[in-house]
């Protein structure tokens, strides 16, 4: 099954994507006098917290005729709210490691970076080329979305609490990462993680979150990005360092991960920090995952 949040009169709405239609689910509960179910679809974090009964009444909402819109007439937002965690992983495909002035090696166990959830857009929203920066970034990446809490996750029962999976792109502003305006910050205190990775609409996400009824495993799906209709990057899941059992558990050891929190899984090489060629204003970005979907914003 696939979930996404929609725009509504009424506020954000959980929706089920069907081929070209989407099923309102809100609206479907309502219109059949469910009103107490409404408000599982309204909040993703509500609806994966309600778990399967939740999902099988989704499913029988949208088995039905009522309240379906054109998919290409809906709005669609962004699968994941305000709010939750947003994990993401530093160099996890070798490739990426490579390029720049800097080699880098993939760390040793997995290392992480916080972006903020305020800055997540959806589906053909900006992302915003801010003045501030001129080595505006793309990264292509597999974003896991936990469906079940947990803390101290084993590998062995990763699987268990993950509600699904979607498309994201870590955007990056290159200039801030590695202080270009100071370099002797990077020796004394590392690269700055929050400007260089977390600024306003910095993490596009979308277009809907694939549950893991439909796709069980994503060890080996093709993962693009284009910029203007070229392909930039062009890789599988199956090049990650470390898959994503070993990212749930090292991601919760200590820190307990909330319905709807997401992991970035990494990026493949070919980003801009390759050969320079970063995102300019009016730029189209596509960032596609086999088997989820694409992703399609525009550089403001």
């Amino acid at each position: 099954m696939r979930i996404c949040r929609l725009s509504t009169e009424a506020g954000a709405h959980l929706g089920v994507v069907l081929g070209h239609e989407v099923v309102d689910l809100a609206r479907a509960a309502a219109d059949i006098g469910m009103d107490w179910a409404v408000p599982m679809f309204t909040d993703l974090r509500r609806f994966l917290i309600g778990g399967e009964p939740t999902r099988a009444l989704a499913a029988q909402l949208a088995s039905g005729d009522a309240a379906r819109v054109a998919l290409d007439s809906a709005r669609l937002l962004a699968p994941v709210e305000s709010g939750v965690k947003l994990l993401a992983h530093v160099v996890n495909y070798a490739a990426h490691g490579k390029e720049g002035t800097t080699v880098l090696t993939p760390p040793e166990q997995p290392f992480f970076f916080w972006k903020h959830s305020h800055g997540v857009v959806g589906p053909g929203a900006s992302i915003v080329g801010h003045r501030t920066s001129a080595k505006v970034d793309y990264e292509a990446e597999l974003a896991v979305v936990i469906g079940r809490r947990g803390r101290d996750i084993p590998a062995a029962r990763a699987f268990d609490h993950v509600a699904g999976y979607t498309v994201a792109n870590d955007i990056s502003f290159r200039d801030f990462q590695t202080n270009e305006a100071c370099r002797s910050l990077t020796a004394r205190y590392g690269q700055n993680w929050v400007q260089g990775k977390a600024m306003d609409a910095a993490c596009p996400i979308g277009p809907w979150l694939v549950l893991d009824d439909e796709l069980p495993d994503p060890g080996a799906l093709r993962i693009l990005c284009r910029v203007n209709g070229e392909v930039r990057q062009d890789d599988t899941t199956a090049s990650m360092v470390f898959k994503v059992p070993a990212l749930i558990e090292a991601a919760s050891r200590g820190t307990t991960l909330e319905p709807g929190d997401v992991i970035l899984t990494g990026t493949p090489g070919g980003s801009g920090i390759a050969d320079g060629r970063y995102l300019q204003p009016g730029d189209r970005l596509e960032t596609e995952i086999e088997r989820i979907g694409l992703l399609v914003n525009r550089v403001a």
